[in-house]
């Protein structure tokens, strides 16, 4: 059984908190925690009518038109599958034009339609604001940094062929994008994840664990709040560690029908086994960064998850939320009414 915590310039980024890591300081948490932000503050200025991957297909056909399905999903950061689902839905909706390529009749090429290159002449200021809103919380001196030090980690597995430059229709350049950035980060944790830690315990249920490690005796809803899961993924993940004799739940006295929630002996021993392997995860995970730039990476990212700053040990951890934009940094009218007319 393995005990004890990388070295010194891993431990910024992953401290050890008992015998799991501490999630706050650990940058796979705060990567999908940002990603979490990133979709709040999106929702909150598009109004969920067009989602950050559905806004990046249409950046890359803006890019590239007449591109199949391989290629889009190359620029895009998606996988097969998810781009075929979101392709079928943006033909649907009428976004984008799928036809027969003239020089292969066996190949499918996709478009933007017009209507598409219109509203994203509205669309992209609001993308553009969402970004502003998301790195509002990084001082800003030092927001072009952080971009960076994004962009490091999320293109260290080779960036894809680089895309023609934009045309007549606005768009972000998604590689200095930290929303995209993000996401894609996000997509090399989990395959650094796989190499190391395997299929026997994902990262949420990584983090729900580490939650009760940190507070033992939590009820449910605290544990959820601590691990950054909504109430349905927190109740699905708690019932299999449980079904797996990862968890132990009991009544709480004097609490009523709320029940509490620990480890099992066997869950510490699984843990003081895993949390070395989840702690090379975070340090290959950095290693595109120098000693200097993970403690600042770690710090600044912690600013975005948080909004401000994570939350000191034994306090409560905010939830996930915009917390409200003001009204002159909402959305343009615009958006909603380019979106509509696409319809």
């Amino acid at each position: 059984m393995v005990h004890g915590t990388q070295d010194e310039t891993a431990e910024p980024a992953a401290g050890i908190h008992a015998r799991a890591l501490r999630l706050s300081a650990t940058p796979g948490h705060l990567i999908r925690r940002a990603q979490q932000v990133h979709t709040a503050l999106w929702a909150e200025r598009l109004h969920a009518e067009l989602t950050g991957p559905q806004y990046a297909v249409l950046v890359s056909l803006a890019q590239e038109p007449g591109i199949d399905q391989t290629r889009l999903a190359e620029l895009a950061s998606l996988d097969k599958n998810t781009t075929a689902d979101l392709v079928r839905r943006l033909v649907r909706q009428g976004w984008v034009i799928r036809s027969v390529d003239d020089g292969d009749l066996r190949r499918r090429v996709l478009w933007l339609s017009t209507p598409a290159k219109v509203a994203m002449r509205h669309i992209t200021p609001a993308a553009k604001l969402v970004q502003e809103d998301l790195l509002e919380p990084v001082p800003d001196g030092q927001r072009s940094a952080v971009v960076e030090m994004l962009a490091s980690i999320a293109f260290q597995e080779g960036a894809p062929a680089s895309a023609a430059a934009p045309g007549d229709v606005p768009v972000l350049a998604q590689s200095r994008t930290p929303g995209y950035l993000i996401r894609r980060s996000q997509q090399v944790h989990g395959g650094i994840w796989s190499r190391h830690v395997g299929t026997e315990l994902t990262g949420p249920q990584y983090a729900v664990l580490a939650a009760l490690a940190a507070e033992p005796g939590a009820d449910q809803v605290t544990v959820g709040r601590l691990a950054s899961l909504d109430k349905s993924s927190t109740a699905d993940i708690v019932a299999r560690l449980e079904r797996g004799g990862w968890i132990r739940r009991a009544n709480r006295p004097g609490s009523g029908r709320r029940s509490v929630l620990t480890l099992t002996p066997a869950a510490e021993e699984n843990l003081d086994r895993l949390t070395p392997r989840v702690a090379a995860v975070q340090e290959e995970f950095l290693s595109p960064l120098s000693p200097g730039e993970t403690r600042s990476f770690t710090s600044l990212l912690a600013r975005i998850a948080y909004r401000g700053s994570p939350p000191r040990e034994g306090l409560a951890t905010p939830r996930i939320g915009t917390g409200g934009l003001p009204a002159a940094r909402r959305a343009p009218g615009g958006v909603a009414a380019a979106v509509a007319g696409i319809h």
